[in-house]
């Protein structure tokens, strides 16, 4: 990116700022309710409260922080700015910027412990899985998924790599970089981008290694050994389980290729430096993943499905495994209620019946 221009033409005209700060506004609403559908689901059913989504609700709320910034991004996208204005613009720039940048690098460092996560799970021994992954172990994982892009962030702040501020060629929030300064730069961003990615790709080629071997072993039991794991009911417990945390991992792969591609075409086209119109689309377009993931929960994830459409709807009693008393209670009282009906129902047509007789 280049430094900070002023006082030259638009390089973005107005009505593609409009439709900018509107797809903000967009993602803004949709992510903040989503991610927080997605946090409430998980506190609201056991069913949701394992090891693995205790990442899933760091993610959920790293999102959730991300869209809370995104207005400031669309009011300077829309500002006229002159001299009054441009110090306060200046400051909620850096904060927006900033936050982002961590927030969003949370994210990264988040997908890839659900990758790990994931890997360890289906191809190591449930006691390696419980070995790793006890609570203050965890602790330190997420601990460390905010830390990370906040320690690879101040040495490019301490050597004055990069200025926050409002861009007025772009009428924007924008990073610029000190050219004697972008080697140092690229190499950091490299770095800090690198070692998730590297940590998501490994992790899932290795699971997708393991799930096809597995395949290929099952295709050749024998008859005789498929109807004797019919009638073990430990072995059929043990390969149900196994499937539905293969579907699982499907899913938080598809949120994985999700970003991917969502920054995938912003990182392409900042790369190829192409009209800058087009980056500012593929800047939007990377946030998009902020607020696509809890629909990829809903749609494709098994428990998820479950119990997003229970809270939506306001049926608490129908949500599996309830975390709290009240929404038993809930269920209970909607059950006896009916049960009451039904008795008082065949009460009367009982008394009905018998008079009849009589006459």
């Amino acid at each position: 990116m280049e430094n900070f221009t002023a006082g030259e033409d638009d390089v973005v005209p107005r009505h593609h700022r409009i439709i900018l700060s509107v797809i903000l506004i967009a993602v803004t609403v949709t992510g903040i309710f989503g991610n927080t559908l997605i946090i409430i689901a998980c506190c609201l059913s056991r069913k949701l409260q394992t090891k693995t989504n205790i990442f899933v609700i760091n993610l959920a709320a790293a999102d959730f922080l991300t869209c809370t910034l995104l207005p400031i991004a669309a009011l300077s996208l829309l500002i006229d700015v002159d001299e009054n204005s441009r110090s306060w613009l200046d400051t909620l720039c850096t904060i927006d910027l900033e936050g982002i940048r961590i927030f969003l690098g949370c994210s990264v460092m988040t997908l890839a412990f659900i990758a790990v996560n994931r890997y360890v799970l289906i191809t190591k021994s449930t006691k390696t899985y419980r070995r790793i992954y006890q609570r203050k172990f965890i602790v330190i994982f997420i601990s460390i998924s905010w830390l990370y892009q906040v320690l690879s962030f101040i040495p490019q702040l301490a050597y004055g790599v990069l200025h926050f501020g409002y861009d007025e060629k772009l009428h924007a929030c924008n990073v610029g970089t000190d050219h004697d300064q972008s080697p140092l730069y690229s190499i950091l961003l490299i770095i800090g981008i690198l070692l998730p990615i590297t940590m998501m790709v490994y992790s899932y080629g290795r699971i997708y290694l393991f799930v096809r071997h597995h395949n290929k072993q099952m295709q050749n039991v024998t008859s005789v050994e498929l109807s004797r794991s019919q009638t073990d009911g430990g072995k059929i417990n043990a390969t149900s389980v196994s499937q539905r945390q293969v579907d699982i991992t499907k899913n938080l792969f598809y949120i994985l290729v999700t970003f991917l591609l969502c920054f995938g075409t912003n990182i392409i086209s900042e790369v190829l430096q192409v009209d800058i119109i087009f980056i500012q689309y593929t800047r939007i377009i990377a946030l998009f993943n902020s607020c696509v993931n809890p629909f990829l929960y809903g749609v494709k994830h098994p428990h998820f499905r479950q119990v997003m459409p229970c809270i939506l709807s306001r049926r608490w009693s129908d949500i599996p495994e309830p975390a709290y008393k009240w929404m038993m209670n809930s269920g209970l009282t909607r059950s006896s209620v009916a049960e009451s009906k039904s008795t008082d129902l065949n009460v009367i047509s009982k008394s009905v019946s018998e008079k009849s007789d009589k006459v």
